[in-house]
């Protein structure tokens, strides 16, 4: 089943704009700006916490260097990098896509930045300055709505001269129990044939910042996403500065650790995943039940679960 139009106006809906320093600076996303758009988009008008968690790990100018190297970091700008076409899901307020447009190039790049077409009126009013940008309709769960934009911007591998979906960016999305599988589905839709073929199976790369919540209502997610996806937390250290002078002391590297974008206890992550490549063959069910549990992962009917993030919980994975 697709997503919803009423799911950003659940009946029990009572939250507030965030505040920051990042998104106050800016008058499309500060606190007046948000409590606006709540009261018209509902959940879609608030920036929500991990999308700042996001824009830390995509942030080329940070302090930290990080493993894997995030897709908006050229290690030598003046070789112009490899060009970016990107997918946002649910980009509600736009305020991670307006941030990441900054980084990259419109005569290179393109970040598709997608959401419900109740919500895309105002992504196109807060993003119509940002050229490397282009807004579509895309409903979780919706094939129809990806074929589409698979057409228009030439991403299906049968296009006599294909673009390559690269990234697939998920800010802040785990969270409604009905919303769960619809979102899974599309991010199969879009990893799946004709997004690849037996030629160029190189699915997108999916990177993700989550905030845990409810985790007993958001683990089915991960349960059944970790079955289709193969997915690692982003590692994070401190550069470490060139040696100026023959005297300098030399600095040794840091030790890798989880990155936190906020405070040590906060549990917040940013995740990148990589499609499974034998699951590209996975008959995907149509009941959103039998997806969440298994059913047709590992090419069988039976349910089953995967367990990477809960292991990635319980180990903590300090390095």
């Amino acid at each position: 089943m697709a997503q919803d139009s009423t799911a950003n106006f659940p009946s029990d809906l009572d939250i507030h704009p965030l505040a920051s320093v990042s998104s106050d600076a800016d008058a499309r996303f500060d606190f007046a700006a948000q409590e606006g758009a709540i009261k018209t988009y509902g959940i879609a008008g608030r920036i929500w916490e991990a999308s700042h968690a996001m824009l830390a790990y995509l942030d080329p100018s940070s302090p930290l260097e990080f493993d894997p190297l995030p897709p908006t970091f050229e290690p030598d700008p003046a070789l112009g990098g490899r060009p970016i076409t990107a997918i946002e899901l649910g980009s509600g307020t736009g305020f991670v896509a307006a941030r990441v447009a900054q980084w990259l190039r419109p005569e290179r790049d393109v970040l598709i930045a997608s959401d419900l077409p109740d919500v895309c009126p105002m992504l196109q009013g807060n993003l119509c300055d940002c050229r490397v940008v282009q807004v579509r309709a895309l409903v979780w769960g919706s094939l129809e709505h990806v074929n589409v934009i698979s057409e228009e911007f030439r991403l299906s591998k049968r296009d006599p001269s294909p673009t390559r979906l690269t990234h697939i960016l998920c800010s802040d999305l785990i969270y409604f129990p009905a919303l769960l599988a619809p979102l899974l589905r599309s991010l199969l839709h879009l990893t799946s044939p004709p997004f690849v073929d037996e030629v160029s199976p190189q699915p997108a790369l999916v990177v993700l910042s989550y905030k845990i919540r409810s985790l007993a209502k958001e683990t089915p997610f991960w349960s059944a996403f970790g079955l289709w996806f193969e997915f690692a937390p982003v590692l994070a250290r401190r550069r470490i500065a060139p040696r100026t002078r023959p005297g300098d002391d030399e600095v040794h590297a840091e030790m890798w650790s989880r990155f936190r974008p906020g405070h040590d206890s906060d549990e917040t992550f940013v995740l990148v995943a990589t499609r499974r490549p034998e699951s590209l063959w996975w008959r995907v069910p149509n009941d959103d039940q039998q997806l969440l549990v298994g059913v047709g992962a590992s090419g069988s009917d039976l349910p089953k679960s995967d367990d990477q993030f809960e292991q990635l919980l319980l180990m903590g994975l300090e390095y």
